[in-house]
């Protein structure tokens, strides 16, 4: 789970494309923004860089937003309780 963590926040085009299509796997409505970040952090754990965990918080953010237009005005908004 550690492994996939790393790949997954990883900054190389490839390895987002697939973060981005894995977080885009998974439906949020509905959902409190803290249960969607632990429904998405079951799966696998985060990495320990910073960097890489920011990665991923985009966009979870981001498909928390387009799952729940509603709850934020923006991905950037919902981006900040999601750190």
């Amino acid at each position: 789970m550690k492994a996939m963590g790393d790949y997954l926040g990883e900054g190389d085009d490839e390895a987002i494309a697939v973060m981005h299509s894995y977080v885009e796997s998974f439906r949020f409505q509905g959902l409190l923004l803290d249960d969607a970040i632990r429904q998405l952090l079951t799966t696998f754990r985060l990495p320990g860089e910073a960097q890489k965990i920011d990665r991923i918080m985009e966009k979870l953010a981001e498909q928390y937003c387009n799952d729940n237009p509603s709850v934020f005005q923006s991905a950037d908004t919902a981006y900040v309780p999601a750190q």
